[in-house]
């Protein structure tokens, strides 16, 4: 796999931002940390992951006490944009999205019991994940994929349309969190859901031209960098 470094600002030289493709993931089996490594040794760590459709900035770290500075960092200092297209345009054409988040992510799943409990108590969550209906309670997403649901955990999103064509849009979006799938399922709730999305837009279909991409990563007072400073890493944007 090639890797594609994008350029790193003064002082960032324990970190490495790399363009990933879109279609490859993250980690495991063919992902980029291997081939990372394979590049860089072995001493190379993802500081946050891109879901294998997201194509953009991914940021790595040169050793253990760099992963570390990075994950202290998280989020409060880091702001992240993503440029997506959309089936539909958003309305209004720029706001936020502020909708809480249920993750059920398949290898964590006693987050997912955690957050049933807390809300609903343990007889109730019992109930919910046997995939019984509980009164009003929204039922669960499906396991792998999350939604917006009221035991979830808070979540904004500020978007805003660049272009349209009335049938499409290229929209920027700036999640305040990192959720899992928090970009895409957000935008589902405006309606306009990320084009060819095969699990949060109902009407994809093969051959969809499907564009997430993280444009921009923004770290504010990074360590050992005097007050003020923002390390910015970009990607270009998607050629459309």
């Amino acid at each position: 796999m090639r890797l594609d470094l994008l350029p790193a600002p003064e002082g960032a030289s324990d970190y490495l931002a790399v363009d990933k493709p879109a279609g490859v993931p993250s980690h495991g089996p063919g992902g980029l940390l291997s081939a990372a490594r394979e590049e860089w040794g072995d001493d190379v760590h993802l500081v946050h992951r891109l879901d294998r459709e997201t194509s953009g900035v991914l940021l790595l770290a040169r050793g253990l006490e760099a992963l570390r500075a990075a994950h202290e960092a998280w989020p409060d200092h880091v702001e992240k944009t993503y440029v997506a297209l959309t089936r539909g345009v958003p309305s209004p054409r720029e706001g936020v999205v502020d909708a809480p988040l249920l993750e059920r992510r398949t290898s964590r799943p006693d987050l997912l019991l955690r957050a049933l409990k807390a809300a609903y108590g343990p007889s109730r969550a019992g109930h919910l994940l046997a995939g019984r209906r509980v009164l009003a309670i929204p039922p669960l997403p499906e396991p792998g994929r999350t939604a917006v649901h009221p035991a979830g955990r808070p979540a904004l999103t500020a978007y805003r349309v660049l272009s349209s064509d009335g049938a499409t849009a290229l929209v920027e979006l700036s999640p305040r969190q990192g959720r899992m799938h928090q970009v895409r399922v957000h935008l589902a709730h405006l309606g306009t859901p990320l084009r060819g999305d095969r699990l949060y837009d109902p009407a994809a279909r093969p051959g969809d031209e499907t564009v997430l991409r993280a444009v921009r990563l923004v770290w504010r007072d990074p360590p050992g960098a005097p007050p003020g400073t923002a390390w910015v890493f970009e990607a270009p944007p998607p050629e459309r």
